[in-house]
């Protein structure tokens, strides 16, 4: 493995941030973050105080793909128990290899949706891209490196059925990014989600994906649930003219 040469790395990143965030990359555990090539604004989301005042015990990634979010899960809420679920057999290996012997992890190498069974998948070039739903055009016009994909069948249960005989202890962080399918995730969660404190749900503004649930249709179920829209943690703009495609929705339990 090549190792990584932090003498001229860390001038360069330093280079590109304002004196702010310049600041918070000297903090050890944010400068552990960038030098390993991960999502320094996502941790910096989860490590914000409100979130760390819950003291999650539970936090369940769903589309986990490789682990970029829940490598940063472990980090921001080291007490938690971590459950992670992804169908694609490639990407689940790499989870595997990343989070398999890690003590309070528990992977599940399938899909998640309304119903249980087998379902066909894409598996798109880009993997994070990868969904139960058909691309549109649209989405492959603003990202051509999306283009094409195979055909995979996986294996599909309900969040509810996937947990059911776990010790799933409260309080709950609920992260779910399936790429259009993630009404059908809530749909199939109602027991899970009615318990979580928290939920970062992807939520998208225009359709990326044939039959997809938009932005108004997820803040619908997740209100009919007890939650409360509390803004973006991070969103996904369009390389032509900068509109918000997509946006990682926090929704918070009402009191």
């Amino acid at each position: 493995m090549r190792r990584l040469n932090t003498e001229k790395l860390l001038p360069r990143l330093l280079s590109k941030l304002d004196l702010s965030r310049r600041l918070l990359l000297l903090r050890p555990d944010v400068l552990r973050v960038a030098l390993g090539g991960q999502n320094v604004a996502l941790y910096l989301g989860l490590r914000q105080p409100w979130l760390q005042r819950y003291q999650f015990r539970t936090v369940v990634d769903v589309g986990a793909n490789v682990g970029q979010f829940a490598l940063l899960a472990r980090k921001a809420f080291p007490g938690a128990a971590l459950h992670c679920f992804e169908p694609l057999p490639d990407c689940f290996a790499e989870l595997g290899r990343r989070l398999g012997e890690t003590k309070g992890v528990t992977l599940h190498n399938f899909a998640l949706a309304e119903h249980d069974g087998v379902q066909p998948m894409t598996r798109n070039p880009y993997s994070p891209s990868s969904s139960l739903l058909e691309m549109t055009p649209s989405h492959v016009t603003a990202f051509p490196f999306t283009a094409g994909g195979d055909p995979v069948k996986v294996s599909v249960s309900t969040l509810d059925g996937a947990l059911d005989g776990y010790a799933v202890d409260e309080p709950i962080l609920v992260k779910i990014d399936v790429q259009g399918a993630e009404d059908r995730v809530i749909a199939g969660g109602q027991s899970v989600l009615a318990r979580a404190t928290v939920a970062i749900v992807e939520t998208s503004f225009e359709v990326l994906y044939r039959g997809q649930a938009l932005f108004g249709e997820i803040h619908a179920s997740m209100r009919r649930l007890g939650f409360t829209y509390h803004g973006n943690l991070d969103q996904l703009t369009s390389p032509d003219d900068g509109r918000v495609l997509q946006g990682d929705a926090v929704f918070v339990r009402s009191e």
